[in-house]
């Protein structure tokens, strides 16, 4: 039993004076999404939409350092009017962030704060509902904001929440404004 925690302690130490290295991470988690609209110049009241965000992202090592990542995400919202409207967005995203990290044990356990910008490429558009009826017609296929979070890493483990906000509009129709928004709640495996 000594020796069992002699050597657990031994890995715990020398982890942590490890220098912090490049990873890879694996990510997947839901995301909660809506959208700020305006529909010929007044806000419309929305409901959000849940989806999932899959995907693999890139990160230095050190107290700081940058996040480069590539996700298929799934976004939209929901809008009540005499019957319900739906829109459902689909993106490949490729956020680009610096990160702080605060090594408490570093490579063992720390949490982290980053944020930066993210690119949007869309690739799927679905709508229910006439008042959305030709917007998959007419959006711009590229979705342009900040994005920021805040996340939890233990060894090869961590847990991100995020927030995404829509600075493009997604509707090219000069009557229509819709702005994306959304949390993410994201396990990630890190490899490196």
């Amino acid at each position: 039993m000594r020796l069992r925690i002699t050597v657990a302690a031994f890995v715990l130490l020398a982890l942590s004076a490890a220098p912090a290295a490049a990873q890879v991470g694996i990510t997947a988690g839901g995301i909660y999404s809506d959208a700020n609209v305006k529909v010929d110049g007044s806000d419309r009241s929305t409901d959000s939409r849940t989806g999932f965000q899959v995907g693999v992202s890139y990160a230095t090592g050190g107290i700081f350092g940058i996040i480069v990542g590539g996700y298929y995400s799934e976004k939209g919202f929901d809008v009540a009017s005499p019957s319900t409207d739906r829109v459902r967005l689909s993106y490949i995203e490729v956020p680009v962030m610096g990160v702080v990290r605060l090594p408490i044990l570093e490579r063992v356990i720390g949490p982290r704060l980053y944020g930066g910008i993210n690119g949007g490429f869309e690739v799927g558009c679905n709508t229910e509902g006439a008042l959305f009826s030709d917007l998959c017609d007419n959006t711009n296929s590229f979705d342009f904001g900040l994005k920021g979070g805040l996340g939890l890493q233990v060894l090869f483990f961590g847990l991100d929440v995020s927030y995404t906000y829509g600075l493009t509009d997604v509707a090219k129709d000069e009557l229509l404004e819709i702005k994306n928004q959304a949390w993410a709640l994201a396990l990630i495996i890190g490899v490196g």
